[in-house]
């Protein structure tokens, strides 16, 4: 046979099968695409001058491979589809004289073709797009921007190889299928029946369990974020899904067959047989699409309130423009009450280094140790080094068991207090004031180190603007941890002075904190060049020191670092969802498809048989409006449950505001679904198109 031909039938084969090809190719190009910009913004020169550089490169670079290890199974799924529909075609190549080895040919040559068109398409578009991506992401980080636009031949380079690698599988894939059939199973290919499994309830009821094993993990999951505890569920609930609309379906769809009064009405009955009769492969579809609106969801709605919430956390954990922690050490503690002999020496520099500019200055100490609640009332007898978990292993199960709760407690000064606060609150020796956004039900009494009882005169949710405080050493990461402040007539008598110092500082890893803290009202260069002399300053005096207890910062550093890293994700979780969002709508043609051309024979005999088209219509009506809403009520169902996740990441991210994040959720699916419904009625038209052929002759 001419080896000239092949090229020529190869691109007919593509040209006539241009509904299933080009949403192929679309879908293709930008998984090539979005490779080449992940890779690209990996590479670039502008992102690693961004803060939080460190983090953006990996997500990035990670981001990139992972789209391509995405792209094997999604690649040979679709291009399944593509050779099933194509069997018959080849199958009477075979007949009029073409062999095996001839249709392998064919098949090299239609895979040449698609690889160069997706690559091609894919650089190209990536090349152009990249730079969008770039502005894009330095705009959401709020950082200037270039318009220079270059090529990373790294990226294109690297691109070529991976999905060179990728359509060499889905070739040899190709040619195994066409190898395992003769040609007759070939030409027959589209009229094979299929059977429909069995309805078992065993399996229907193994879904639910499966479901609700994998959700219980979830909420049982703690900081501690086991990655296989995590992986464990995340299988359990893909398999349960996947069991609810396979066999849970098929068993309900068997169970409304032997309801007669139900099942033997005109849309009912053709509904419920049809999807009975098909749902092993319809079901499979589903659950790959209400699994990927999941990942969607739970992606979307972390990465938007980690980024609608970083700069609260900024203010919250460095209120002041420029701050200046230091820890004081035990031994130093009674000079430094009496006349700051410990700290004196940085803040004379820093009030050297500001004299004559426009600042405001505020000073403050506070205790800060590992506490525990136990039945409503605050207990600091415990020994917090053998609660829940063992010393110097940096794990615990969890913060709460029973009726005891362990607080991340910070106990200031009635007079620090009304500082901060700007009230004028007032206290007896023997009580205290406490302090908290979240920690509940506290009595009016509490215990001290050395067993004495004081009286919790109240409770307020206002809280003093202080630099963060977070135990995280070779003992114990107190993060994710519910603070409780607790406002107490003298700070250095209320500790025990030096021996109750030492002792809380042994058993409840307790740390006394000295913040100094400056605003200015002019936030413009001037504030930069004052943090970098404090903190140059603040740093030698340390070093010489060897004093490795202060530290520096800047609200407009830190905040610009966190607020690169959440807008980072959120671009990340926007291109990963726009791919992702890519692949439902192609599994969703290809479903569309796949079941039109089914249901057209079916609805023509229905027809013959004495159906009208409204009653035919009605029932394809109800037939779509089922599949389409299944997934997505399951996905919000998923959502719901497994919103643990959410609330982990974001404590991992030192973000507490599970109201935003629950808000984010419900913006989100309601967002989605308007998005999913106008997909879904585009692909529909698709099915609606075929099986109206043959309800219009």
């Amino acid at each position: 046979m001419n080896h000239g031909l092949y090229p020529k039938l190869a691109w007919t084969g593509i040209e006539k099968n241009k509904k299933l090809y080009y949403p192929y190719f679309v879908a293709a190009i930008a998984m090539v695409t979005v490779f080449y910009i992940f890779s690209f913004l990996g590479e670039s020169d502008i992102i690693n001058n961004l803060p939080g550089k460190e983090y953006l490169l990996v997500m990035f670079q990670c981001g990139s491979w992972a789209v391509g290890a995405f792209s094997v199974p999604f690649l040979f799924y679709t291009s399944s589809s593509l050779v099933k529909k194509r069997k018959k075609e080849l199958g009477l190549y075979n007949i009029l004289g073409m062999n095996k080895k001839n249709i392998f040919y064919l098949l090299f040559w239609e895979t040449l073709m698609t690889y160069g068109i997706v690559v091609v398409g894919g650089i190209v578009f990536g090349v152009l797009l990249s730079k969008a991506a770039e502005l894009g992401l330095l705009n959401i980080m709020d950082r200037a921007v270039n318009y220079y636009i270059y090529v990373e031949w790294k990226s294109v380079l690297t691109a070529i190889v991976v999905f060179a690698g990728i359509f060499l599988l889905i070739l040899l894939n190709m040619m195994r299928q066409i190898r395992d059939n003769n040609p007759i199973e070939l030409l027959h290919s589209d009229s094979a029946g299929e059977r429909p499994p069995k309805g078992s309830l065993i399996l229907a009821a193994a879904s639910l369990v499966l479901i609700v094993a994998g959700y219980d993990i979830v909420s049982k999951l703690d900081l501690t974020l086991s990655f296989q505890k995590m992986g464990v569920a995340a299988v359990l609930i893909i398999i349960g899904t996947f069991l609810i609309f396979i066999c849970a379906s098929v068993y309900l769809c068997k169970r409304l067959q032997k309801n007669q009064r139900y099942y033997y009405q005109t849309s009912h009955f053709i509904t419920v047989s049809t999807m009975s009769y098909r749902m092993k492969r319809n079901g499979a579809s589903l659950a790959v699409i209400c699994i990927l609106i999941t990942f969607i969801l739970v992606m979307f709605s972390f990465s938007v309130s980690f980024y609608a919430g970083s700069m609260e956390v900024i203010e919250d954990h460095y209120p002041y423009d420029i701050g200046t922690v230091i820890e004081i050490p035990t031994k130093n503690l009674k000079g430094e009450m009496a006349s700051k002999t410990y700290t004196n020496r940085y803040q004379s520099q820093i009030e050297d280094i500001t004299d004559g500019k426009d600042v405001k200055s505020t000073e403050c100490y506070s205790m800060n140790m590992l506490a525990m609640i136990v039945d409503g009332k605050l207990d600091l007898t415990h020994d917090m080094r053998n609660t829940w978990f063992e010393p110097g292993s940096g794990f615990y199960p969890g913060w709460e068991e029973g009726n005891q709760k362990i607080v991340w407690l910070r106990t200031i000064s009635l007079k620090d207090y009304n500082k901060l606060c700007h009230t004028s609150l007032k206290l007896n020796a023997d009580e205290v004031y406490a302090a908290s956004e979240s920690v509940e039900n506290l009595s009016g009494e509490m215990t001290k180190y050395n067993g004495e009882k004081v009286k919790v005169k109240g409770i307020t949710e206002q809280i003093p603007n202080m630099t963060v405080a977070r135990l995280d050493g070779d003992n114990l990461d107190a993060h994710g941890c519910e603070i409780l402040f607790l406002v107490v007539p003298d700070l250095y008598s209320f500790m025990g002075k030096e021996d109750g110092a030492l002792l809380c500082s042994e058993r409840n890893y307790m740390r006394i904190q000295y913040d100094y803290g400056i605003d200015m009202e002019q936030k413009d260069n001037t504030m930069s060049k004052l943090y970098d002399a404090i903190n140059e300053a603040v740093t030698k005096t340390a070093e010489a020191a060897k004093d490795q207890r202060v530290s520096c910062y800047s609200q407009e550093e830190k905040g610009a670092r966190y607020y690169g890293l959440s807008g980072g994700l959120l671009f990340l979780a926007v291109m990963i969802n726009i791919l992702v969002l890519f692949v439902t709508v192609l599994i969703m043609y290809y479903k569309q498809i796949s079941e039109g051309y089914e249901d057209q024979k079916r609805f023509s005999i229905m027809r013959k048989i004495g159906m009208t088209t409204e009653e035919i219509k009605k029932s394809i009506y109800s037939q779509v409006v089922i599949t389409f809403l299944l997934p997505l009520i399951l996905a919000g169902i998923h959502l719901i449950f497994t919103r643990n996740i959410v609330f982990l990441l974001l404590s991992f991210a030192i973000m507490e505001n599970t109201v935003l994040a629950m808000k984010v959720m419900a913006i989100t699916y309601i967002f989605f679904a308007v998005v999913y419904a106008f997909i879904y009625l585009l692909t529909s038209k698709t099915y609606f198109n075929i099986v109206n052929q043959s309800v219009n002759e």
